[in-house]
């Protein structure tokens, strides 16, 4: 009898092995199954990926074409470079293919801040520039104009094109307003971008001028004789101490107002300093305080 029952348990141990082995075995087959379907998911997934590089490579010219920006008479490696970061940040996702025509509209919705930078990068690239894309760059350029106006302004005057001249210049005092002061500097005798500095000298076209050429651009006799008559006794009596008063793009400023870096210092003549005597004079003689 104990026999037969260790035979039994020994049988009933096979079993349990068996079984274990057998649950084991198709728990490795199922995640090797679940592997080589991720495998193969991980695969097709990849294959989807698009070659942005190939992909601008092979659609520049109807990116070029639907944009309207072949009137600027590039080679195609010169678009290449010019817009194939752009157009990569337009196409958005590699998961799925885009058609030139989606990223053309997405590119032209956001041509207001598109255009300054093809216009800048033109202005940077090319040593001279076509009529097409002269025009493309004064019309399109943006912030980037601060630094980039004396190559644009020396191309504008030499293709004679003065109607460009006065957009560029109004584009200058905008960008100046928007990224460096809120006053402009003195106008420029020479160029007339509001653009001259302390030292007399031009941002824009180079010059230097004398600040004989400064008063009689900013017509000074007359706009220094209503200074003159818009002061306060006691600003007057202070000026008298002065032989110059500042100026910059809004006009003429006291000695003594507080300083900005773009004043221009334009000193007295004697008949200007006797303006100031006889406007003390005539207003404020024994009474100062006025």
């Amino acid at each position: 009898m104990p026999r037969k029952k260790s035979g039994s348990g020994s049988k009933s141990r096979s079993r349990r092995a068996s079984k274990k082995a057998k649950d084991s075995g198709s728990a490795v087959s199922e995640e090797a199954t679940s592997s080589t379907r991720q495998a193969k998911k991980t695969t097709k997934s990849r294959k989807r990926e698009v070659n942005l590089d190939n992909w601008v490579e092979k659609h520049i010219d109807n990116i070029v074409s639907l944009t309207g920006l072949e009137l600027l008479g590039l080679t195609r490696e010169q678009y290449i470079d010019l817009l194939k970061d752009i157009i990569i940040q337009l196409y958005g996702s590699t998961s799925s293919y885009t058609k030139a025509e989606v990223v053309a509209k997405r590119f032209m919705r956001y041509s207001e801040k598109v255009y300054p930078i093809i216009a800048s990068r033109l202005a940077m690239q090319l040593s001279k520039f076509t009529p097409a894309q002269l025009e493309f760059i004064v019309y399109n350029i943006g912030d980037s104009i601060l630094g980039l106006a004396p190559k644009i302004y020396a191309e504008v005057k030499k293709a004679g094109r003065d109607d460009l001249l006065q957009i560029l210049r109004n584009k200058w005092a905008n960008m100046w307003l928007k990224n460096k002061l809120p006053v402009l500097p003195v106008e420029c005798p020479k160029c007339g971008f509001n653009a001259l500095m302390p030292d007399l000298s031009c941002l824009v076209c180079g010059a230097s001028v004398s600040e004989r050429e400064v008063k009689e651009r900013i017509n000074f006799k007359e706009a220094f004789t209503d200074f003159v008559g818009s002061l306060t006794c006691e600003q007057l009596s202070d000026l008298i101490k002065y032989d110059y008063v500042l100026v910059n793009g809004l006009g003429i400023k006291h000695p003594k107002e507080r300083r900005t870096p773009i004043d221009v210092e334009i000193y007295l003549s004697r008949s200007e300093k006797e303006i100031v005597r006889r406007e003390y004079s005539s207003r404020c003689t024994g009474d100062v305080g006025k």
